[in-house]
């Protein structure tokens, strides 16, 4: 099985950051349990206050396109940085998986 680099996206902004830490928590895991490695934005990068989301996604997005795959949470329709990493993947003919689930099946764009 080849071994993909997988970036996680979905919300995070306007979530209580506990939520949001454990929603990529578990998609991180579920990648490395098939073999994957995954790529959490959530730990790219210590959180500080006086950081904007541009500041945020510009790290986000670097680390995107050096990615195989992007795993999309079931909360991303409800993120506008998620639909921007969607559509850079897109854009750059990555994988698209729109669900966990997915992961073990093959990728759905």
């Amino acid at each position: 099985m080849e071994r993909l680099k997988i970036y996680i996206s979905g919300k995070i902004s306007g979530l209580a950051l506990e939520v949001a830490e454990k929603n990529f928590e578990i998609a991180e895991q579920k990648i490395k349990e098939i073999g994957h490695i995954p790529v959490n934005p959530m730990k790219l990068h210590d959180y500080k206050p006086e950081l904007t989301w541009h500041d945020y996604m510009s790290a986000d997005l670097a680390a995107l396109v050096y990615c195989d795959a992007i795993l999309m949470l079931e909360n991303w329709e409800d993120s506008r940085g998620a639909k921007v990493e969607k559509a850079l993947a897109e854009a750059l003919n990555l994988k698209v998986y729109l669900s966990p689930k997915n992961l073990s099946n093959g990728y759905n764009r």
